[in-house]
């Protein structure tokens, strides 16, 4: 079909030898839609062109320019395509023209990336600092020597009592250990200096056995008897042997069967009071 335009318009008016006046007045008016009705498609499909119409004088009161001038219009099939085609140009044309409208630009959302975890800086740990070598344990203050001379004269006279004791049991007598008889003199020593009688010293709370071990005396059984009176000289040993034989316990150590070994030790204070120590050891 044929595209029309207001220029081919204009020239197919022109060609069909309508004035451009009579073309405007269809263009614009209903006319357009009577001459379209005009033309009817025959059964063959060929168009029907309507018969010349004799030319006839405007009816009275009509004012259309046609009338004026004396004529009427002489349509054929083609005039009713082109009015046809003018009719759909003037329905479209009047059809308002959609405004594209410009997608509105949604700028792009960018998912939110977390940021990577930064690393914590590690402070390297300090190395310790180079201990220095502990300093060696003070060694124990040293001991006193042991007072190992021959006993005195008060010290051997209970040893000897102390024997016939035995022996008169039937048992047979103690040697003399000077080590023994320096262990006891300790004894007797500090009892006199520190004013007790006992075997466990509130000043140093050293015992017999203690101090045998601090001196590395070798001993598997061992017992201890302590005496103290204030007798005259030549009394005050004699009193103390017969006060150790007849008091039990100090007795079971006079005739125990594991001693084979006795020190005895002595000491006098400023009073006049008189301490005797006697130390027991046996094998095992």
């Amino acid at each position: 079909m044929p595209q029309f335009t207001p220029q081919t318009l204009l020239r197919q008016l022109a060609r069909r030898r309508f004035w451009l006046p009579i073309a405007a007045v269809f263009a614009l008016s209903v006319a357009g839609m009577a001459a379209a009705s005009m033309v009817a498609p025959s059964p063959a499909g060929q168009a029907a062109v309507a018969p010349t119409a004799t030319p006839v004088p405007p009816p009275p009161g009509d004012a259309s320019a046609l009338a004026l001038l004396g004529l009427r219009p002489r349509f054929d099939a083609a005039d009713g395509q082109a009015f046809a085609e003018i009719v759909r140009f003037t329905q479209i044309a009047a059809l308002p023209t959609p405004t594209a409208v410009p997608p509105t630009p949604v700028p792009p959302t960018a998912t939110p990336v977390p940021p990577a975890p930064t690393p914590v800086p590690v402070r390297p740990l300090a190395a310790p600092p180079a201990s220095a070598p502990a300093a060696p344990a003070p060694p124990p203050p040293a001991l006193p020597a042991l007072d190992t001379s021959p006993m005195d004269v008060y010290e051997q006279a209970l040893f000897d009592d102390t024997n016939r004791r035995r022996e008169s049991v039937g048992l047979p007598p103690l040697r003399d250990n000077q080590s023994l008889v320096a262990i006891a003199r300790i004894r007797a020593r500090d009892m006199a200096a520190n004013n007790y009688f006992a075997h466990t010293s509130p000043v140093t709370g050293d015992t017999a056995f203690s101090l045998m071990d601090k001196y590395g005396i070798p001993y598997g059984w061992a017992g201890e008897n302590l005496a103290k009176n204030n007798y005259p000289i030549d009394q005050f040993v004699a009193v103390a042997d017969n006060a150790l034989w007849n008091s039990p316990p100090h007795h079971e150590n006079i005739v125990g069967p594991h001693s084979t070994e006795m020190g005895v030790g002595f000491a006098q204070d400023a009073s006049g009071m008189k301490y005797l120590a006697i130390i027991f050891t046996g094998p095992a």
